[in-house]
């Protein structure tokens, strides 16, 4: 089942993390690596994300990579590139982990 993330659900309206329970917090480590990453990336189709698949149990590890793009303007699709894991992040625009390089016209 894809997991469709919310960034706004992590974080503050002055955009600092809230306080997060343990399982929370490795949530958002995770998602807030993909942001990151395509973020930098944004003009790329697909961007391979430094980050190791982490969604199954511990009996069911995966050795997949993380791949991500942007679908529209502000949601982020990503997957595992072994297993079955994906999934969507939205409103992670004007965050702090929002590398995007902003031209001014």
């Amino acid at each position: 089942m894809p997991l469709a993330a919310d960034f706004r659900h992590f974080i503050d309206e002055a955009g600092n993390v809230l306080e997060l329970t343990d399982q929370a917090k490795v949530v958002f480590v995770f998602l807030s690596k993909i942001v990151l990453a395509l973020s930098e990336n944004i003009e790329q189709p697909l961007v391979h994300v430094n980050l190791k698949c982490n969604t199954r149990a511990k009996q069911l590890s995966c050795t997949g990579e993380i791949q991500a793009k942007s679908i529209t303007l502000g949601l982020i699709e990503w997957h595992c590139d072994t297993c079955q894991a994906c999934g969507t992040i939205t409103h992670w625009q004007g965050s702090r982990w929002d590398k995007q390089q902003h031209v001014i016209h």
